[in-house]
């Protein structure tokens, strides 16, 4: 959908409901704004992007234990909630598909998701992009 008709408050509302029917949700968020897991965690988080960014100023490799300081449990979910803020490139730099596939591979990389056991894995898209990284339905 187009960006601002409120993908990411229905997807934090669809992972709380899955929650509170029993299931273990791992929520990842492809926008630069990071409000998605903001909404569940109640503050916002770091993105793995902006962290890779300063990695790679410092040449340091991503981890497994990068990814998992980029992972964050809701709040007053009883543990069943986790989710994740891929981010973006800056403003008007570079293409956002390219910069959240970057984010995705490491995920799947090194699976840290999987640590959690996730019943139910939501992915929060963002709604425009300027290179076509990401196509909608």
């Amino acid at each position: 959908g187009k960006g601002g008709i409120g993908k990411s408050t229905v997807s934090a509302n669809v992972s709380a409901a899955l929650v509170q029917m029993g299931e273990v949700v791992y929520q990842i968020a492809c926008d630069p704004k990071r409000d998605s897991i903001a909404t569940l965690c109640g503050e916002l988080k770091p993105t793995i992007l902006d962290s890779y960014r300063a990695y790679q100023a410092k040449r340091k490799r991503i981890t497994k234990q990068f990814m998992a300081e980029h992972t964050f449990a809701g709040i007053d979910y009883g543990g069943r909630l986790f989710g994740s803020e891929c981010g973006g490139p800056k403003p008007g730099k570079g293409c956002a598909g390219r910069g959240v596939g970057l984010a995705l591979d490491n995920m799947e990389k090194f699976q840290h998701y999987q640590d959690f056991a996730p019943t139910f894995m939501l992915y929060d898209v963002l709604g425009d992009t300027v290179c076509g990284g990401f196509a909608m339905p």
